[in-house]
């Protein structure tokens, strides 16, 4: 009686994996040739970080404020600002071999920026390569506009032009007070 138990039990469930393989023949399949079709990535994907530049006028949107390098729990990320020039970026870098892409340096961000881009492919041969200064990190103006326009980024306002002091009126009329 417990060896026809068995038998029977064995032939349903070889019967169900039959059924489960028929359901899937028709079925185009699912797979894709990776380097052939790129997979389509969304918006808020986390995957390689970028600086961007207004898409306008080109000129650096990091504004030297080391939010980011604060909030990064991996200590990742250091913000080197301008002494000279009050709001403005010297230097940058960013280890991605460090990263978690955990996305808070992102979100902390006052001038968006530092984004996460949509490019997973950061393959090295060496730890130092996943080192990369401002010169790697910034992105072009063209992908910068693209990236506004994929995550939907309000596009940032042109830094305000300092206007030069008036010179000193000068007196034409050579009359001094003693």
């Amino acid at each position: 009686m417990n060896i026809l138990i068995k038998t029977l039990d064995g032939l349903y469930n070889i019967a169900r994996g039959m059924f489960t393989v028929f359901q899937h023949i028709g079925r185009k399949p699912i797979t894709s040739s990776y380097p052939d079709v790129v997979p389509e990535l969304y918006p808020n994907t986390r995957h390689r970080l970028a600086l961007t530049v207004n898409p306008d006028t080109s000129e650096h949107l990091c504004i030297a404020c080391k939010q980011c390098e604060r909030i990064c729990p991996d200590t990742c990320i250091t913000v080197i600002g301008d002494p000279d020039k009050k709001g403005t970026i010297k230097d940058f870098y960013l280890d991605h071999g460090l990263c978690m892409f955990c996305g808070l340096c992102t979100e902390v961000c006052p001038t968006n920026c530092i984004i996460n881009t949509v490019d997973f492919e950061m393959s090295e041969y060496s730890r130092e390569d996943l080192v990369y200064d401002i010169k790697r990190l910034t992105l072009t103006q063209e992908q910068s506009r693209f990236y506004f326009d994929f995550k939907e980024m309000p596009k940032p306002k042109p830094k305000p032009v300092k206007a030069a002091a008036a010179p000193a009126a000068v007196s034409t009329s050579g009359d001094t007070k003693s």
